[in-house]
C-alpha cells in the first residue's frame, strides 16, 4: 500500500499551537518542517559518530519494543541508518527483562535490550499526550522510515495512523509488525513466542516420538519476523527511489513462523502429509547426530563417492560391507548399521571425527555448545565478534556480527533511557524552556 499521489489536506495541531499544512514542500518535508529542512536531523554533535555504511543516508523512527521490531531496526542501525528509538515513559519493557549484566537488575543492564538496541538513540515521548503525538509527527516528517510493532489500530487510536503519517510525509516508508497481521479473525489476539511457534505447526514436529513437543529454544519466530521486516523495508525504499512515494510494509509474526517450517509445510500443502516428532532421526542413514566419547558428532552419509572414501576413519571395516554400500541398503538395515557406527564413535572424540571427515571431503560436524561457538577459530579469524562502544554503565561488551557482509558495519552501543531526548528536540527547534515544561508535564523524559 502506498500513499495517494497527492497528499491529503488537513491540519494537525502542533505542541506549540502552530499548524502543519498538508501540501508537500521541500521534498518530503511539510509546513514548518520545510522551513527547517536545512537543519534537518543532522546538526546534533553529542550523538554517535557519523557513519559511512550503506544505509547512512537514512533516518528511522523506531517505535518498537521487545524482540521482532528492535531486531529489524538494529539491522538498519548496524549498516549506518540513524535510528531514533522512541520509548514510552519508563522505557521499552525489554529493559526490565534479564539476564542482567553482573546479575544486577536495572534499565541500563538488560542483556537482551543491550543486544537488540545497539547503535540507536533513545528519546522518551508520551504518545498518549497530544504534545507527544505532535512531536512524533515532527520526527516522522523528517524521517525516511518508521517502524512500529504495536497491536493493530493502536497507531490510529493515537492519532498516528498511516493516513496521518503520510499527510506530513508522503515519502515515508511505514513498517508494521504484529502477531497475526492487520486482518483475519486472530488480528487482535495476544500471543508470545511459544504460542506463535506452536500455532505454526513447527512445534508438533519438534522433539522425540512419544514425548511432549518442544519449543525451539531461541525466539526463532521473532527474529525471523524482524528479518522479514528489515527486508521488506529495504524493498519499499527501493520502490520509493523509483516512484518518489512512501509505502507500507506489513509483517505477521505468525506467517513468518510458518515460513520457518519449510519442507514440512510444502509436504502438507501438496501431499497432505502432517509432520510428526521424529527426534533427530532422519529419513536417510546416516544423517544425524550420534553419541561419541566426548559428546555428539554429526555424520552425513553422502555424497556416495566421498562417503565410501571416508569409511576408514571409523576403524570398523564392516561399515563398508556390500550390504551397507548404497543408501537404500542402509535405510533397510538402519538398526544394524547404526549399532556398528555408534560402537565405533564411542572410541572417538567429536573434533577428531569432524576434522578427519572434513579432510576426506564429507560434511561432518559436531554438537557445539556456546563455549565452542564463542571460541571458534573460524569466527575469530573473520572478526565475527566485535567490541561495542563503551556504555556509560556497563562498559564494553562483545556483539555478534551481521547476518551478511556489505560494507562498513558497527555494533555501536545501546542508549540509556532518554539519553538523546534533549538533543533531538533541540534539532526540531524547541527551546530548552519548552522542553523543560514538557518534562514537568511528563510528555518527555
Amino acid at each position: 500500500m502506498a500513499p495517494p499521489r497527492r497528499a491529503h489536506g488537513g491540519r494537525v495541531r502542533g505542541s506549540d499551537d502552530r499548524r502543519r499544512g498538508g501540501r508537500p514542500a521541500h521534498g518530503h518535508l511539510v509546513g514548518r518542517h520545510a522551513r527547517q529542512a536545512d537543519a534537518g536531523l543532522e546538526a546534533v554533535t553529542d550523538r554517535r559518530p557519523p557513519s559511512t555504511g550503506p544505509l547512512s543516508h537514512l533516518t528511522v523512527v523506531d517505535l518498537t519494543h521487545h524482540v521482532a521490531g528492535p531486531y529489524c531496526t538494529k539491522l538498519l542501525a548496524s549498516y549506518g541508518a540513524r535510528v531514533l528509538k522512541v520509548e514510552r515513559p519508563g522505557g521499552d519493557p525489554l529493559r526490565r527483562i534479564g539476564p542482567f549484566v553482573g546479575g544486577q537488575p536495572g534499565p541500563e543492564r538488560s542483556l537482551p535490550f543491550l543486544w537488540l538496541n545497539a547503535g540507536k538513540e533513545s528519546l522518551v515521548l508520551d504518545l498518549k499526550a497530544e504534545a507527544g503525538q505532535a512531536l512524533l509527527l515532527d520526527l516522522a516528517a523528517r524521517a525516511d522510515v518508521l517502524v512500529e510493532n504495536f497491536a493493530p489500530e493502536v497507531m490510529t487510536r493515537l492519532g498516528l495512523g498511516t493516513a496521518t503519517l503520510w499527510r506530513v510525509n508522503p515519502r515515508l516508508v511505514i513498517t508494521s509488525i504484529s502477531n497475526f497481521g492487520d486482518s483475519g479473525p486472530y488480528r487482535d489476539w495476544k500471543a508470545t513466542e511459544m504460542e506463535l511457534y506452536a500455532l505454526s505447526g513447527g512445534m508438533v514436529a519438534t522433539g522425540d516420538p512419544g514425548a511432549p513437543p518442544l519449543a525451539a529454544g531461541p525466539a526463532v519466530t521473532q527474529y525471523t519476523a524482524g528479518l522479514h521486516a528489515y527486508l521488506g523495508t529495504l524493498m519499499a525504499l527501493l520502490r520509493r527511489a523509483r516512484t518518489g512515494r512512501g509505502d507500507r510494509v506489513e509483517v505477521s509474526i505468525h506467517e513468518s513462523a510458518l515460513d520457518n517450517v519449510e519442507i514440512a509445510l510444502v509436504e502438507a500443502l501438496h501431499l497432505g502429509v502432517v509432520a510428526r516428532r521424529t527426534g533427530d532421526r532422519h529419513a536417510m542413514v546416516p544423517w544425524q547426530c550420534y553419541p561419541c566419547r566426548d559428546g555428539q558428532v554429526a555424520i552425513i552419509g553422502g555424497p556416495v563417492r566421498r562417503w565410501l572414501g571416508a569409511l576408514d576413519l571409523f576403524g570398523t571395516p564392516e561399515l563398508g560391507a556390500p550390504r551397507f554400500r548404497h543408501m537404500r541398503d542402509r535405510i533397510a538395515r538402519r538398526e544394524e548399521f547404526e549399532r556398528l557406527l555408534t560402537a565405533s564413535l564411542a572410541r572417538r572424540d567429536k573434533r577428531e571425527v569432524w576434522q578427519e571427515g572434513q579432510a576426506r571431503g564429507v560434511a561432518f560436524g559436531y554438537l557445539a555448545d556456546l563455549g565452542d561457538a564463542l571460541g571458534s577459530p573460524q569466527l575469530r579469524a573473520r572478526g565475527f565478534f566485535q567490541p561495542s562502544a563503551a556504555h556509560p554503565e556497563v562498559g564494553v561488551h562483545e556483539h555478534a556480527g551481521p547476518p551478511f557482509r556489505l560494507g562498513p558495519w558497527r555494533p555501536g552501543r545501546a542508549p540509556r533511557l532518554g539519553e538523546h531526548t534533549d538533543a533531538v528536540l533541540r534539532e526540531l527547534g524547541h527551546a530548552p524552556a519548552r522542553v523543560a515544561a514538557w518534562r514537568a508535564e511528563g510528555v518527555v523524559a
